[in-house]
């Protein structure tokens, strides 16, 4: 008998990471196409013939395929909304396509960070909760939600948007035009505005950290002040530690108000590890309601950049078995 063969792709403004599981879930391969940011058609068939390369001789047949994308996803239309990212791919029927491309293989839709939350659940570092959330720190704040068991997509599939819960509507624009959202503190954007900040206040900054934001051309990426806060600069702490305080803030919101097995924390900004989550999980623990969940762990992803396309090939999976 054939071996039935999933797909799951992380589409992204500059790249489509994809993973091939068995019907075990064993990865039996993995790479990566361009992305075209204006063509989602042309996209998913150089993907689908970049899959077809990359498999073994004798692999299998691919049976269903799971696409998580950036941005607004419909699951039950199969329509993508607003996505920045991809301005040729935002508000189509995404399914449609997909559809054109994979034939008659099972198909499953998701927003990149529900797919990813999906992932840790099934794959990561959620195996074996219940219910979790999942915040993704990136250039900007993701989020994911599964609840009893099943990825929480809300009545217009949209749940999750943690990034875009208002902690100080007096605080700081975020990109989405709104004050005060987690992502302007949290997210590589929001550092690195901080940073900016910090560095033309007299006496706020280090030489070393003037320096580094100057060399940065005023934005400097979350990886070159994790480096500085590991060399012990004090600015650069502080930094991480007033992302992490705010994220501690919106970790409380979310316990307070779905009561999780754990948080997950994943995405650029958390590999500063305990220079966010520390001052994370201190802020939350003060600002958790009920006693018995003050201590919920709070702990980093285990999947890394492949948690998206992986959690996306779960959802194909387990929506085939489910049929």
């Amino acid at each position: 008998m054939t071996t039935e063969l999933i797909l799951g792709a992380d589409i992204g403004g500059t790249a489509v990471k994809y993973v091939v599981l068995a019907a075990e879930g064993d990865v039996v391969a993995e790479g990566e196409i361009r992305t075209d940011p204006a063509d989602p058609v042309d996209t998913l068939r150089r993907l689908a013939a970049g899959v077809a390369a990359a498999l073994p001789s004798g692999a299998g047949r691919l049976a269903a395929a799971g696409l998580a994308c950036a941005g607004i996803m419909s699951e039950a239309t199969g329509r993508l909304g607003r996505s920045p990212n991809l301005p040729g791919w935002q508000n189509r029927d995404l399914g449609t396509d997909a559809r054109a491309v994979f034939r008659d293989q099972g198909l499953a839709l998701a927003n990149d960070v529900n797919a990813a939350a999906y992932g840790e659940w099934r794959r990561g570092a959620g195996r074996g909760a219940t219910d979790l959330v999942m915040i993704a720190l990136g250039t900007g704040v993701g989020g994911g939600v599964v609840c009893g068991g099943r990825l929480h997509l809300g009545a217009r599939q949209a749940a999750g948007e943690i990034g875009h819960t208002v902690l100080d509507p007096e605080g700081p624009l975020c990109n989405c035009g709104n004050r005060g959202c987690l992502e302007a503190y949290a997210g590589a954007s929001g550092i690195a505005r901080r940073a900016a900040l910090l560095a033309v206040t007299p006496g706020a900054a280090s030489p070393a950290f003037r320096s580094l934001v100057a060399e940065s051309g005023q934005r400097p990426d979350a990886a070159a002040l994790h480096g500085l806060a590991r060399a012990g600069d004090a600015t650069a702490i502080e930094l991480f530690a007033w992302a992490g305080r705010h994220l501690g803030q919106a970790v409380a919101n979310c316990v307070n108000l779905l009561d999780p097995d754990l948080v997950i924390v994943g995405g650029g900004v958390a590999r500063a590890g305990d220079f966010v989550l520390g001052p994370c999980r201190e802020r939350a623990r003060g600002l958790i309601m009920a006693q018995e969940s003050r201590d919920v762990p709070i702990v980093p992803a285990a999947l890394g950049p492949q948690a998206a396309a992986l959690g996306a090939a779960e959802l194909a999976r387990d929506r085939r078995g489910a049929r």
